[in-house]
C-alpha cells in the first residue's frame, strides 16, 4: 500500500461521505452503461489526467491522490488548493446529507487544464437571467434559444464554459444595437 494511492474508504472519510456514495464515482453510470463504454467517473478524470490506474480493477480498488482531488475539484468538493470548499466543510460538520450543487465554478480536470465549468446557476448570475430559463431554453426540445451545454460533468450535470455564454451574450447585445431605437416593441398593439 502506497500513500500516493486512496482506497474508496480513505476517499469517503476525506469528504465526509458514505462509502457507497463514493463507489459511484467508482462504477461506471447507470444500468445502460454495462453496454456502452463509457468509463467510471473516477476512470475519467484520471484518463483526461493521462494517468494511468491500474489498480481500479483490483478486489479493492485504489486511485492516485491526485485523481481524487481532480474529480473533486471537478464537481465543486474542492478548491483550487485541493481542500474542501467551506459549504462542504459545513455540511461534515453538521452532519447533512443531500444533493451538492458547486457554488463557484469548477476546473475542468485535465493535463494542464485550468479551464472552469459554469453551471446553470453561475450563468444566470453572469447573464442577469433566472437559472430555470438557463434549463429549459437550453434544453434541445425549445429550439435552442441559449447554447446547448458544452457538457456534462462526472455528475451528469451540464454545463457551459465561459466562452461559450459569452458568445451568447454578444449575439443578444448585437440583435439589441440592430434594432432601431423608434421601432415599437412586440408587446404594443396596432391600432387599424
Amino acid at each position: 500500500m502506497t500513500s500516493s494511492t486512496m482506497s474508496l474508504s480513505d476517499m469517503a472519510r476525506e469528504v465526509g461521505m458514505s462509502r457507497q456514495a463514493v463507489a459511484r464515482w467508482h462504477r461506471r453510470p447507470g444500468e445502460a452503461a454495462k453496454a456502452t463504454t463509457h468509463p467510471s467517473p473516477l476512470r475519467a478524470v484520471a484518463e483526461a489526467m493521462g494517468i494511468e490506474v491500474p489498480e481500479a480493477d483490483a478486489a479493492r480498488p485504489r486511485y492516485p491522490r491526485s485523481v481524487f482531488v481532480a474529480y473533486c475539484q471537478a464537481v465543486g468538493l474542492m478548491d483550487e488548493e485541493g481542500n474542501l470548499v467551506p459549504e462542504i466543510q459545513e455540511r461534515i460538520a453538521q452532519k447533512k446529507p443531500g444533493r451538492w450543487t458547486p457554488v463557484a465554478p469548477t476546473l475542468q480536470p485535465g493535463k494542464g487544464s485550468r479551464r472552469r465549468r459554469y453551471y446553470a446557476a453561475h450563468v444566470a448570475e453572469k447573464t442577469g437571467l433566472e437559472e430555470q430559463s438557463i434549463s429549459y431554453y437550453a434544453a434541445p426540445v425549445t429550439g435552442r434559444s441559449f447554447p446547448a451545454p458544452d457538457g456534462h460533468d462526472e455528475m451528469d450535470r451540464p454545463f457551459w464554459f465561459l466562452e461559450t455564454f459569452q458568445r451568447y451574450r454578444t449575439m443578444a447585445q448585437r440583435q439589441a444595437r440592430m434594432q432601431p431605437a423608434d421601432q415599437p416593441g412586440p408587446s404594443s398593439t396596432d391600432k387599424d
